[in-house]
């Protein structure tokens, strides 16, 4: 799929991450298969300067997604809908993965610090048992919302580059950015576009 395969060229991949190495190399066969020309600096969306500064790649415009379909740790069916109308930090992650656990409490501080405007947080739990994911979660009580893919079927086309990867959705369900590997969300740029993004995005 072209959306996540030029998720392949953000510039500062050199970020911790949990996979089959832990420094990836963008080919020249990656980038046309990417099939993406560089946007010319007046086509940009407003944010993207800023959130290329922070290690984000920006899509040139809005991307859609492919069906979601996750579970609840309760066990219940859902996908991208139960976060549509809100701007959502959509984060793959797995309890083994130190680069994942290491940015967890970052994340919790975004939540945390912006309850009160359209923003979710939907972190996935990629190929684990839902007793692995309650134990971890016992002894880090984290609040915000954690699902279970358990087969790894959902996640797949989004972590072929590693874990964590996460991607930031507007509120139409559709990736403005992404980035792989781990990085702290709570200094006070990332809680600042972030802000931003919830309160002006459609």
């Amino acid at each position: 799929m072209r959306t996540l395969i030029s998720i392949a060229l953000v510039s500062s991949l050199m970020l911790a991450s949990c996979g089959k190495s832990q420094a990836i190399v963008i080919t020249k066969q990656d980038a046309e298969s990417a099939a993406l020309e560089p946007a010319a600096p007046a086509q940009k969306p407003w944010y993207a300067q800023r959130l290329e500064q922070l290690g984000f790649y920006v899509f040139p415009s809005p991307e859609e997604l492919p069906p979601i379909s996750v579970q609840t740790r309760s066990g219940q069916s859902v996908g991208l809908e139960v976060v549509k109308g809100k701007l959502t930090i959509l984060n793959f992650w797995a309890t083994w993965c130190p680069p994942c656990r290491a940015e967890m409490p970052s994340i919790q501080t975004l939540y945390e610090q912006t309850r009160e405007l359209p923003l979710a947080v939907m972190a996935i739990s990629v190929n684990e048992s839902a007793s692995t994911v309650a134990a971890f979660l016992k002894d880090n009580p984290f609040t915000f919302p954690v699902y279970l893919d358990e087969s790894g079927r959902a996640s797949a086309p989004f972590v072929n580059r590693g874990i964590p990867s996460t991607f930031i959705l507007d509120k139409q369900g559709r990736a403005i950015a992404g980035i792989v590997g781990s990085r702290s969300y709570d200094g006070p740029e990332v809680v600042t576009i972030m802000k931003e993004l919830a309160q002006k995005l459609p």
